[in-house]
């Protein structure tokens, strides 16, 4: 587990380990725990964010997918 900072904010994320998934997974944590947004950056195909529905700062997801990237 990793965190993030953002402005005066501290994200946590973890590399998600119980999916099948040709390629990573970054889960962003939000503060009470559950999962904010996750990256799945594929080893063939393009990188996608999915928020689930909620409102996420672009900054936070900027952040989050420079850190998925450099894991590729």
């Amino acid at each position: 587990m990793g965190t993030l900072a953002l402005n005066d904010s501290v994200f946590e994320y973890q590399w998600a380990s119980d999916v099948e998934f040709d390629g990573i997974r970054l889960e962003v944590l939000a503060e009470d725990g559950e999962t904010l947004f996750d990256i799945s950056v594929p080893e063939h195909g393009p990188t996608m964010v999915n928020t689930f529905a909620r409102e996420v700062e672009a900054d936070l997801i900027v952040a989050a997918l420079a850190i998925a990237q450099q894991r590729k």
